[in-house]
């Protein structure tokens, strides 16, 4: 081979050219070379955002490294070298992905009463208020039921999840019934559970039929059972 390109993490192409066959070369050849253009630079939040769509869609096992280097711009160097490969990719891909749930999702259910949090479950299931990769569903809940708890860091990701969504639950129940809003023997426990097993409920009919507004009759029959609560 007369030439080897090489992708560094920067962006750069480094040209190593055989010294047995350089002398070869003809001119026109070395100067294509030279002037090899330098590839795009991919910002890691741009290429961690990218991924995260792709596995969102596809799935750990349904996603190649081929596909993620066409549609993430990556290359198989700079996703080793600087990713620590698909796998570590994959993680933090779900980190992003729960880092937005916490500051953007999670603060919808605690800072609202009873009503909010009716509004939270009809929220997720129309089309015009989430976002279009929402129609794939939850990425997390896809991760746990692809995995199936075999893997440890990724179960680390998925008790993360079920751990804030369900104290969030807890935590409006419990301040609605502090503030007299449930009656003292509602079973603030119990109700947490059942919300939260709705929540991956309608994730997974969003997911299976891929529309956001599949869910609109479990999402709007959940926020009349919270509404008839009070």
């Amino acid at each position: 081979m007369p030439a080897i390109i090489d992708f560094s993490p920067a962006g750069y192409y480094y040209i190593h050219v055989d010294r047995n066959v350089s002398s070869h070369l003809d001119r026109n050849y070395k100067r294509k070379i030279a002037i090899l253009p330098r590839a795009r630079k991919i910002e890691p939040e741009e290429a961690v955002q990218a991924a995260q769509s792709l596995f969102w869609k596809h799935g750990y096992g349904g996603l190649g490294t081929r596909q993620i280097e066409e549609e993430t711009g990556l290359t198989r160097f700079t996703l080793q070298t600087c990713y620590g490969g698909k796998k570590s990719l994959f993680l933090q891909t779900l980190d992003t992905y729960l880092d937005h749930f916490d500051a953007e999702f999670l603060p919808g259910i605690v800072s609202g009463d009873l009503e909010g949090l009716a509004a939270w479950f009809e929220a997720r299931a129309n089309p015009e208020i989430m976002s279009e990769s929402g129609c794939y569903g939850c990425m997390i809940l896809n991760v746990a039921v692809e995995f199936q708890g075999q893997d440890a860091e990724v179960s680390q990701r998925t008790e993360r999840y079920f751990s804030s969504l369900r104290r969030c639950f807890s935590e409006v129940l419990q301040n609605a019934q502090k503030k007299g809003l449930l009656h003292q023997k509602f079973d603030v426990e119990a109700k947490t559970e059942i919300l939260l097993a709705i929540a991956v409920g309608l994730n997974v009919i969003i997911r299976a039929s891929a529309d956001n507004a599949a869910g609109k009759q479990l999402a709007t029959s959940t926020a009349s059972m919270i509404r008839s609560w009070s």
